[in-house]
């Protein structure tokens, strides 16, 4: 096997491998896209968090809010090991809980604001506990610790779509959200990945259709390099021009000028010329002349040739003398 053919060989086997991964990594991509089909509309619903602090959960998995609180003192939140922003370690993911306007935390934190002059001056071991939660936002866009506000807001309204604990969320998030809020069943909370649109049935589609040309030329290319053959004596062996030119000039190298019809050079005798002896005439008559088929049962009769008849040999004998 030449090396140009063993090199092509190889780059044609990565390039259907890496074909393969990426028909794969589209399939996941399209059934990621997918899921959401049928689930989520083209634009958000909004999100009532009363009803869904009464246990109604929303049908439509792509939501909006608008009027809430966020009470980012109950945050929690994943941090990234390998990165550390100027501000301290950095933050991989946070969560923290919205409520309404009718929700027991905020009418208890309300009494406790009036009852100490102000929210800033509660002290921490009298701030009331979340035990009605509806709505707990997710989102990766808060950097470090000293960008998330200290206490409670009434920020502007989001949007994004719904998780669910048990299936869309790592273990390790799970666990961590468990830990923070035990007394709450998280598979009545309603999840929402802020900022974050749905898939649709088009992207599924060209994802799909991405993975089967990429698994298709995979499949080509691997049966092209399968068919192809391996060493050149595979191709010797088959009886390939090659060999068969070599052969055809190695049997005309052999031959004898006398048997290729080329006539020698001048002055040079052929080797039947000089190897042989001239032959006398009864030798030449024995070998050139035409040899009959001789009868089963002879006679000398009938092996002699009639009177006046012409013999068959064009040769006649003539006596010496």
């Amino acid at each position: 096997m030449s090396l140009s053919h063993a090199l092509r060989r190889q780059l044609g086997g990565f390039i259907a491998l890496i074909l393969a991964v990426a028909g794969i990594a589209a399939w996941l991509f399209a059934v990621d896209e997918g899921r959401w089909v049928g689930r989520a509309t083209t634009r958000p619903e909004t999100l009532n968090l009363e009803t869904v602090e009464q246990g109604n959960l929303p049908v439509n998995q792509f939501v909006s809010l608008r009027n809430h609180w966020a009470v980012y003192r109950e945050h929690v939140a994943t941090f990234r090991l390998d990165a550390v922003s100027g501000e301290g370690q950095r933050i991989e993911t946070l969560y923290y809980p919205v409520i309404s306007d009718m929700n027991p935390y905020l009418l208890e934190l309300a009494g406790l604001s009036r009852a100490f002059g102000g929210i800033d001056n509660i002290p921490a071991d009298e701030w009331p506990r979340i035990e009605r939660m509806g709505v707990l936002i997710r989102t990766d866009s808060v950097q470090s610790l000293e960008n998330v506000p200290p206490l409670i807001e009434f920020p502007d309204g989001l949007f994004g779509t719904v998780l669910h604990a048990e299936t869309d969320l790592p273990r390790d998030e799970r666990e961590l959200l468990s830990e923070r809020w035990p007394e709450i069943d998280l598979s009545r909370v309603v999840i929402v990945n802020a900022g974050h649109r749905p898939g649709n049935v088009w992207s599924m589609l060209a994802y799909g259709g991405l993975g089967l040309i990429s698994w298709g030329l995979a499949i080509l290319l691997a049966w092209r390099l399968l068919r192809s053959p391996r060493s050149s004596q595979s191709a010797g062996a088959q009886g390939g021009p090659g060999a068969l030119q070599a052969q055809h000039s190695d049997g005309l190298s052999a031959r004898s000028p006398l048997e290729t019809g080329v006539p020698s050079p001048k002055g040079q005798k052929t080797p039947r010329e000089s190897d042989e002896r001239p032959l006398s005439y009864a030798e030449a008559l024995g070998r050139y002349a035409p040899q009959n088929n001789v009868p089963s049962s002879p006679r000398l009769a009938d092996s002699q040739p009639a009177k006046g008849a012409t013999p068959l040999s064009g040769i006649r004998a003539q006596r010496d003398d």
